[in-house]
């Protein structure tokens, strides 16, 4: 299974691939993806923090000034390369 493949880290990135939360207008907020994955928020903040780094997450301000998250190309890349 390719979730056990991943690293504790990555495993928002499979899970925001398969929402299909891949560009700027299907962002999500971090309070909808922590639900979505059903993980603590500041745990999530870590994990998105760690792969916005890495490039594989990018985010934009929304309403409120909140961040939204979504998976970059990087990113993409990243989990597809999992399948094979």
């Amino acid at each position: 299974m390719v979730e056990d493949r991943l690293e504790r880290e990555d495993k928002p990135l499979l899970y925001m691939h398969n929402l299909g939360i891949v560009n700027v207008k299907r962002a999500k907020k971090i309070e909808e993806l922590a639900s979505i994955l059903s993980i603590g928020i500041e745990e999530l903040k870590r994990l998105l923090g760690h792969n916005e780094a890495q490039g594989y997450i990018e985010s934009t301000v929304v309403e409120n000034g909140e961040k939204a998250y979504y998976l970059s190309p990087k990113g993409i890349v990243k989990v597809c390369s999992c399948f094979s």
